[in-house]
């Protein structure tokens, strides 16, 4: 994590949050809503209807000028030069040994315009790594917009109906997976991308701070559910999608994170496999917890959660790659659990 010292970021909507209710807890140097009282409602929401989370601890990166895209080619892997204008991309920030150290998501916002979103304790390095991408003859600019603007996420099988009914009755109907497109909300412009970490349909929504209160009282309004960090992060979890904090940081390549084909990038090493965990029992094993298989070291645990949708406890885990056998078993501090197939759960439509 990359924050500065001891700093701690808060949203620019803390104070609306706190007034609907939030708990919040502090993550990647951000202080975020955990829950607004029931996370159990919040995850069901979610997967039955839709939910509205706050994502704004998360690097939003303007990259503009006619060598953007090479600026972009220098910092993340990928075929981003495919990036069509109104379209989106995942990529990764590899290091010089081809370890991953930022998960993005870049929108061609324009011809020359593109914006980057990052991890939240990935922001500084990754500003950073753009800026020492650009030339001296290039005609390139970087502009953090991180603290400028939020990020709305509303997801959920509900979140395209939501947006027609409370929103514009423009987006869903043209809007596809990994595009984007600019709309007007209460006469500000906003931008929307079709996109969620959740396992679900979603939305991601760019706007200045203004806009989003308006979002959030107009889902107040609708008696819809806002959802802290324990119900998107289950969620994450239940759907295998990784995050940076706390899945891949300490070293791991494309294909140790099972992003290489995803993202159609080179594998690089191949140590590790970060592999899908069944828990016994109610226990969810701590980041960092040792793995043990057959009484020798075998790897160590990274997300775990309480599934109230499965019933059960999960998480993913860095496996000796020779070793991550879906039904192998092993042990993590004490508590048994068991390899499985990915994902945990795939909304089947």
């Amino acid at each position: 994590m990359t924050t500065p010292g001891d700093v701690v970021y808060h949203l620019a909507l803390r104070d609306v949050h706190r007034e609907m209710g939030a708990t919040f807890g502090l993550a990647s140097g951000w202080s975020t809503p955990i829950h607004y009282g029931d996370w159990q409602a919040e995850h069901r929401a979610l997967r039955s209807d839709v939910a509205i989370t706050d994502r704004s601890a998360g690097s939003r990166t303007m990259v503009t000028g006619t060598d953007a895209l090479d600026t972009l080619r220098a910092t993340f892997a990928g075929h981003l030069e495919e990036i069509e204008e109104g379209r989106s991309m995942r990529s990764v920030r590899l290091d010089a040994h081809g370890m991953i150290r930022d998960v993005v998501l870049v929108t061609r916002t324009g011809g020359i315009a593109y914006l980057v979103i990052g991890e939240p304790g990935q922001r500084t390095e990754t500003v950073a790594a753009l800026k020492r991408a650009i030339q001296p003859d290039f005609d390139a600019r970087v502009e953090d917009r991180t603290e400028s603007t939020c990020l709305v996420a509303i997801a959920g099988p509900g979140a395209g109906t939501f947006i027609q009914e409370h929103l514009t009755d423009a987006l869903p109907a043209r809007l596809q997976t990994l595009q984007a497109v600019t709309f007007e909300f209460h006469g500000f412009r906003a931008l929307a991308i079709r996109a969620s970490n959740s396992g679900e349909d979603g939305f991601e929504l760019m706007t200045a701070p203004a806009v989003a209160q308006h979002l959030l009282e107009t889902v107040r309004a609708a008696g819809k559910q806002m959802a802290g960090t324990m119900a998107w992060e289950t969620a994450r979890v239940e759907s295998c999608i990784p995050a940076y904090e706390p899945d891949l940081g300490g070293g791991l390549s494309p294909g140790e994170a099972d992003l290489d084909g995803l993202l159609d990038i080179n594998a690089g090493r191949s140590r590790w496999l970060l592999s899908a965990v069944l828990f016994d029992g109610d226990a969810a094993p701590a980041p960092g917890t040792p793995i043990v298989i057959e009484g020798a070291a075998a790897g160590e645990t990274r997300s775990a959660v309480r599934s109230p949708l499965l019933g059960a406890s999960i998480g993913l885990a860095i496996v000796q790659t020779s070793l991550a056998t879906p039904g192998t078993r092993l042990d993590a501090g004490g508590v048994g659990a068991t390899i499985t197939a990915k994902p945990f759960y795939r909304r089947r439509s």
